[in-house]
This record gives C-alpha cells, structure tokens and sequence, in this order.
C-alpha cells in the first residue's frame, strides 16, 4: 500500500481542478456519510485526511472569495487598465475563459470588450483555410515595416518585416510571434488586422 501510495505522489497526476473538488464536496454531503479515503481515491492524493480538509477548506475560501468580487464588480463598467489586460492577454493567446477568471468578470462581459475594442475573436476550433473577418475598426490596406499586427490566418500576433505590391494590394513579409508558431510568414494586408487603435488607447502591444 505504502509504495503504492508513493507512486501516486511521484505521478503528478491529482486532480485538484474545480470540478474534482466540486465533486468530492458534493460526495462527502452524502448520506450515509462516505469515507475520506474515497474522497482521497477520487481526487487521486494520498490518503491524509489534514490535507485533504485543506484543500476544500482553500478551494470554498477561493470560491468565495471570487463570488464576492464579482458581485462587486457587477454593473461596473471595464477600466482602462482591465481593457489592457484583456486585450493584451487575449492576442497573446489566452482564452476568454480565463481572462474571465483573472479579472472576475463574466464571460460575456470580456468578450463585449474585446468586440468594442475591434479585437479579432478566434474561432474554435481554427480553420487556416477560412480565417475570421476582421473588424472594421482594425482593416488597412497598408502597414510600416517594425509594425506589430495581428495576422488572422495564423491567429497570431506577427511583426511586419518587410513590404511588396501585387496587382491586388500590398503583400507583406511578416514574422510570426505566438509561442507555437515562430516563423515567418507572406501575407496580404486583408489578412492583416491593425493594432494602432489599441496604442492610440494606451493599449502597450
């Protein structure tokens, strides 16, 4: 038991997400009441019932303490430096989901921002083939090479390097910037949306 208990630990693999623990709290309200050790079992940690008192303790504490600053936000309209944070986190990559969790703002409330702010919005899951339509407040025919841009068919943030015509506009060399795709990249101006009326904001991409 010892050295199988030993190997859970070494396996990295427990199951502390909140839908685990909403689990296992939901469990141990359960009548007749259960044991901790299946709790333990469910969350994949070792058997110790301290810690696993811990961890729920924590978890509601959290929980709590993110209901009560949504509610205080509630009804509050974004501050500039919340508009930067979502924009910034969103073009860097992140999620709507959890930009939602870091500033206490529902979902919905993030991406309104994002849209009034003419972010491009990501499609689930991404079709190279198809990329999104940019917002008409980021479309331009033309871009200055060192620009820093957001590139829809590759959904990434893109640095332009160099500038060519073609007989339907101008064609841009581009270096790619999110972390899994570094590379550069010949791209229209169509397929390219503008960043400057986020710097215009103070928006520091």
């Amino acid at each position: 038991m010892a050295a199988g208990l030993l190997k859970r630990r070494a396996s990295g693999d427990e199951r502390l997400d909140p839908a685990s623990l909403e689990k296992v709290i939901a469990y141990l309200a359960e009548d007749p009441k259960p044991t901790k050790t299946a709790a333990c079992a469910m969350l994949n940690i070792a058997y110790n019932t301290t810690r696993l008192d811990k961890i729920i303790e924590q978890y509601l504490a959290k929980k709590e303490l993110d209901a009560q600053r949504r509610k205080a936000k509630r009804g509050t309209a974004a501050t500039i430096d919340e508009i930067s944070y979502m924009v910034t986190e969103y073009l860097e990559g992140a999620t709507i989901d959890s930009i939602s969790k870091g500033i206490y703002r529902g979902a919905d409330f993030v991406k309104r921002v994002l849209e009034e702010n003419f972010v491009p919005l990501r499609k689930a899951p991404h079709d190279y083939f198809k990329p999104e339509i940019i917002p008409d407040g980021a479309v331009r025919d033309r871009f200055t090479v060192g620009e820093k841009v957001y590139s829809v068919r590759y959904d990434s943030l893109a640095t332009v390097r160099a500038e060519s015509t073609h007989k339907d506009g101008y064609v841009y060399r581009v270096w790619l910037d999110s972390e899994s795709t570094q590379e550069f990249a010949y791209q229209p101006a169509w397929e390219l949306a503008s960043l400057q009326h986020l710097r215009d904001k103070g928006i520091n991409i």
